[in-house]
């Protein structure tokens, strides 16, 4: 039997409990079943004795029904965010925002692989980018499903991702375009131009530049600590967090002139800082925060980049771009893949290979050149 417990409030002395209810066969998770405000024992052993023939014969609790895919995902959503950074939930849900109102209504035995099929056709074609990260998604949802004995079946299982001609997309500038696009950068003013500047020079993702404290960066020895990185968590507001992966985190070695370009920064941004009554010591200061000093959104860079390209006549690229850039002129200047994978930060050798191996025309027409010249 449960404990009965006193405790006293303006009302005086009263009795409570909490008695255990069983295990939620859907979720898992313990049930208890809360009463409190009895004025005396007797009328609190009298209650609890009531609840507890209650639940030794199935009368109290009533089984939930879940029959829908939403009903599932659901439960499912409540678990998964306790396993995974506040970021990956956040983008969980804005997936699901694209499953849940194609999928969500169907029952569990409804979603035959036909329709499961047909609907990952379309996700291909209107939303290719994310059409993995959705089959995936939707797979987990079922095998919860599973092993909640819901169902056992998991179409997605059975279901092919549709081979669409991809076009090809060029994500990186060269380096003349680097150039012109810097220079215009400059005449837009000091913020954006370091902004650029260091994107291109460090080969940082914009999340890492973006929760930069000027206490990460070390003018003595041109280094830059990259520990931390700007996302959200489940409410979509911007948040700092840990890097991407271990090996995100690393110290990067800096040209002098870029370093030189934070210098002039640091001193107009403390300046501005002083006019606003915030200490522009404080070593925890964002080195690119908004106008109220707090984090900057991702957007605000993307249209400041938007711009430039557009003046310059330059191809569109992304802010990643800027990786592609980084790492394209990397392998030009004749880096290894090793020394390209630690600066960039990735954890496989694999995505440095798959992703930054474009080589510029110039490279291409030297390439046959190395060959002439090694057979004389």
């Amino acid at each position: 039997m449960a404990k009965i417990v006193e405790y006293s409030n303006s009302k005086g002395k009263l009795y409570r409990f909490r008695v255990y209810a069983g295990i939620d066969a859907t979720t898992g998770k313990k049930k208890y079943i809360k009463r409190s405000g009895f004025k005396t024992k007797a009328q609190a052993k009298k209650e609890l004795v009531k609840l507890e023939y209650e639940i030794a014969n199935g009368g109290h609790f009533k089984p939930v029904e879940v029959r829908k895919f939403r009903d599932v995902y659901d439960l499912w959503i409540e678990q998964y965010r306790l396993t995974v950074k506040e970021s990956t939930a956040f983008n969980a849900r804005r997936t699901f925002k694209k499953i849940l109102p194609v999928l969500g209504s169907y029952d569990l035995d409804k979603l035959s692989i036909a329709i499961c099929q047909r609907e990952i056709n379309n996700w291909a074609k209107n939303s290719p980018g994310t059409v993995k990260l959705i089959k995936v998604y939707a797979s987990m949802v079922f095998e919860y499903a599973i092993k909640l004995g819901l169902t056992d079946k998991n179409p997605f299982k059975s279901i092919v991702i549709p081979r669409l001609q991809k076009k090809e997309k060029v994500n990186f500038l060269d380096a003349d375009q680097l150039r012109e696009f810097l220079t215009l950068a400059q005449k837009q003013g000091i913020k954006q131009y370091t902004a650029f500047r260091l994107l291109a020079y460090s080969g940082m993702r914009i999340g890492e530049m973006l929760a930069l404290t000027w206490d990460d960066v070390n003018f003595s020895d041109n280094t830059i600590d990259v520990n931390k990185t700007q996302s959200k968590n489940e409410k979509g507001n911007l948040i700092v967090s840990d890097p991407k992966t271990m090996a995100s985190k690393r110290v990067l070695d800096m040209d002098l002139e870029t370093m030189q370009i934070l210098k002039r920064w640091k001193v107009q941004q403390a300046s501005y800082l002083l006019t606003c009554g915030i200490n522009a010591m404080d070593r925890g200061q964002l080195v690119f925060s908004n106008q109220h000093n707090k984090l900057a959104q991702l957007q605000t860079v993307r249209k400041w980049c938007d711009k430039i390209l557009q003046a310059g006549n330059l191809p569109h690229i992304t802010l990643h771009g800027f990786r592609h850039t980084h790492a394209t002129l990397l392998f030009s200047a004749g880096a290894s893949v090793k020394e390209v994978q630690n600066r960039l930060g990735h954890s496989d050798v694999t995505t440095t290979l798959d992703i930054y191996t474009h080589l510029t025309r110039q490279d291409q027409k030297e390439t046959i050149q190395k060959l002439v010249r090694f057979l004389g």
